[in-house]
């Protein structure tokens, strides 16, 4: 069930609710669109939870049809497939700025008015960009801002007149009564969580936003404008939060936070939405439907089963969507953001998110299952579906993957990235499940899954590679249990790794905390040299210098495809370890490509060890010792060794360290200095290496120490060894202290 991992390409520019919305790279829904449809076919996403899916699709020709009961998801897929040039969102901007304000000012001049301050340096009235509030103390303390005086930008403590400025604005004041009314009735049970919703933004930013709200209510806006400006409102609801986290989860404030001038959060919002203009592709189901030839976009208000109602049956493609991962910060503040926008009838149907607190991962499970299964009749027989997770964290992984089972979707293939917590799924329509298998068959796979994955890998993995690897393997053998969609294969998990004779759980204080440390198994793996046993991050540093081996400048995206399409599925490896070998091995020109160092070309490294190994005998003759002529060189006193060296032109260190003891007094890994951050590398994320070097029984030299050495005419027996380890790694005093349940990039 191996897949090549997608990298993608970041995004070239932040995104329209970025720090809510699925952060899946961009050209990863596009790769799946192009292998697995044909132009004309109808894509089906049915959570519509990233909208560059939906764009990607569209832009090659394909019928998109989107399912979002949020209306704030709907217009973030608006945005994305027709994006506006920045002359008409700078038009819209200007009527609402243009508007009547209070005591016949312009609305943009009345809300600036909110956060008018006087320089520090020239005492010059001017408008502050942003205030750092102390939530202790209630007050703004620092403020941010450009002098058109004295010039800037310019930080500075506030002053008397800035805290009485931001006093004027209550905490309870018109303003939030008005928001609040808006959000919910004042009857209605939500009102607590309207309150909770508005208390992570400042009153001051409240008061503006009424202003705002107020006047758009009035203004003789076309549709398109009307888009435009809920598109600006919504960038600057989302920038003028006081949430604590850069990918808030729920709704909770940090001690200090910003508060941002509400005008220009809307003004910064320009850059975010501005884009290429492209045609309205946007159509009605049945237009979609009855021209197959016409690329087209249909965004679904309703839920999935009522669109599964109306899309004839096996009339889908691919299904390929990002499943959310629950979020009850985003989820109200949508609520909210409709209410306040459209009012709170345009979000009814999601309204239910302001009467819920927690989500747990069952609850998700259940939550996903009902739109999977509703989406499964709408797939082609030869269909595929395919899920992109980002956060892929293993209570969400499982989630997805149970309630998939659950709606008759086998397995075909799957890759984790790891340390980038990226996943992705390809699943083909299956049969029924014919009822659920005993607890011993659900254990067996769990416990082979686990087996399998860590000799494939052949070092200790997290935990997250572990568990999803058993969900994998054994989701589809529990049929669906909508009461406790998660409990079978879970408990399956932790009773096989609880078996101590087959893994071993690295890591310090980890005990009852299975996602602490590592895993590997109890046995170990057989000594370096029969192929697949070589640990993985090996044989991820022999490809990439295979692929740079051609002299020729490679892009970085090619050659991360290439290395996934050769490390597939559980294999997958971290994308801070791929990049570790690229970096140790090449240099990036400026046009972005990267070429094999010269001193790495296999021609001069070869040399290069050849000097090294004379330098060391050398060395040895000046010192009373005997060197062997072999590789690795061996220095004997009276027929006993007394010194190994292991030279090196790569980082493939573990044969040495994981080798049984020789009968040496002190073993040396002998390597080039620009190999050094990649041992540092392979250190940090696998324990038994740093084991061995902490116990003092291998030290790591490099090169320029061994020429240093050889030209010091005063070196003596007696400072042989400090001198070997005069020029460590930058990182050993740290690893050689990091505890076993410290873990790096995988």
């Amino acid at each position: 069930m191996s897949l090549a991992f997608i990298p993608g390409f970041a995004p070239s520019s932040p995104r329209f609710l970025g720090r809510f919305l699925s952060p899946i790279a961009d050209g990863v829904a596009a790769h799946y669109v192009r292998v697995l449809t044909r132009p004309g076919d109808i894509v089906l996403d049915p959570f519509g939870q990233a909208p560059n899916v939906a764009a990607e699709a569209l832009s090659l020709d394909r019928r998109v049809v989107v399912a979002s009961v949020n209306p704030i998801l709907r217009l973030a897929l608006s945005m994305a497939v027709r994006p506006p040039s920045l002359l008409e969102l700078k038009a819209a901007l200007t009527a609402l700025g243009d508007a009547a304000g209070g005591a016949g000012q312009r609305l943009e001049t009345q809300i600036q008015s909110m956060y008018e301050t006087e320089c520090a340096e020239c005492h010059a009235r001017t408008t502050a960009d942003s205030y750092v509030w102390d939530a202790e103390l209630g007050q703004p303390v620092e403020k941010h801002y450009v002098c058109l005086r004295c010039g800037g930008p310019r930080d500075a403590n506030t002053d008397e007149a800035d805290r009485a400025l931001a006093a004027r604005f209550g905490p309870a004041g018109p303003d939030y009564h008005f928001l609040v009314g808006r959000t919910v009735h004042l009857d209605e049970p939500g009102r607590d969580r309207a309150e909770d919703i508005l208390a992570v933004y400042p009153p001051r930013t409240l008061a503006a936003i009424a202003s705002v709200l107020h006047k758009l209510e009035a203004l003789d806006l076309d549709g398109e404008a009307r888009r435009l400006l809920s598109a600006l409102l919504v960038a600057a609801f989302d920038a003028t939060t006081a949430l604590v986290q850069d990918r808030p989860k729920v709704l909770a404030l940090s001690r200090r936070y910003r508060e941002v001038n509400f005008w220009y959060a809307l003004e910064g919002a320009l850059g975010l939405l501005a884009g290429a203009p492209a045609p309205d592709r946007s159509a009605t189901l049945d237009n979609l439907l009855a021209n197959p030839v016409q690329p087209a976009n249909y965004p679904h208000a309703g839920s999935l089963r009522d669109l599964a109602e109306r899309l004839p049956p096996a009339s889908c493609t691919l299904i390929l969507s990002a499943p959310p991962r629950p979020n009850q910060a985003f989820w109200s503040l949508s609520a909210a953001w409709a209410a306040w926008l459209w009012g709170r009838e345009s979000a009814e149907a999601f309204r239910a998110t302001l009467h819920r607190r927690r989500y747990d991962w069952t609850w998700h499970a259940r939550a996903l299952h009902q739109p999977l299964a509703a989406a499964r009749r709408a797939l082609a027989g030869e269909g595929r579906m395919v899920c992109l997770l980002a956060e892929a964290e293993p209570g969400f992984s499982a989630s997805l993957l149970s309630a998939a089972a659950g709606a008759d979707y086998n397995l075909l293939g799957w890759a984790l990235r790891a340390d980038t917590a990226e996943a992705q799924l390809e699943f083909a329509p299956g049969p029924p499940a014919s009822g659920a298998p005993s607890r011993p068959g659900v254990g067996l796979a769990a416990r082979a899954a686990a087996i399998e994955l860590l000799r494939s890998r052949a070092e200790p993995s997290p935990w997250s590679n572990v568990h999803f690897a058993v969900w994998c393997r054994a989701a589809g053998l529990t049929g669906w249990d909508a009461d406790e969609p998660l409990s079978r294969v879970n408990t399956a998990l932790q009773e096989a790794l609880a078996d101590e004779t087959t893994f071993q759980h690295l890591g310090e204080g980890s005990a009852g905390d299975p996602a602490a440390g590592l895993w590997f198994l109890a046995e170990g793996i057989p000594s370096p040299g029969g192929g697949i046993f070589r640990p993985l991050a090996d044989r991820v540093e022999a490809d990439v210098l295979r692929r740079l081996s051609g002299g020729e400048p490679v892009d970085e995206y090619d050659l991360l495809s290439q290395v996934y399409a050769a490390f597939p599925g559980p294999l997958t490896p971290g994308r801070g370890l791929v990049m570790a070998c690229l970096q140790s091995y090449a240099v990036q020109d400026q046009a972005g490509f990267w070429q094999l160092r010269p001193e790495d070309a296999a021609g001069a490294r070869s040399q290069e060890l050849h000097s090294i190994l004379a330098e060391l005998r050398a060395l040895a003759g000046r010192q009373g010792y005997e060197a062997t002529a072999t590789q690795p060189q061996e220095w004997h006193e009276g027929g006993q060794p007394v010194y190994r060296f292991a030279v090196l032109s790569s980082a493939v260190i573990s044969p040495f360290l994981l080798a049984p003891p020789g009968a040496e007094r002190r073993r040396f890994l002998v390597v080039p200095g620009g190999r050094a951050g990649l041992v540092e590398h392979k250190l940090r994320r696998d324990p038994r290496l740093r084991l061995a070097i902490s116990r003092s029984a291998w030290t790591i030299v490099k090169f320029r120490q061994v020429r240093a050495m050889l030209a010091d005419a005063s070196l003596t027996r007696a400072t042989l060894e400090p001198a070997l380890a005069g020029d460590p790694l930058e990182a050993l005093p740290q690893l050689q202290q990091m505890s076993l349940s410290d873990r790096g990039d995988q």
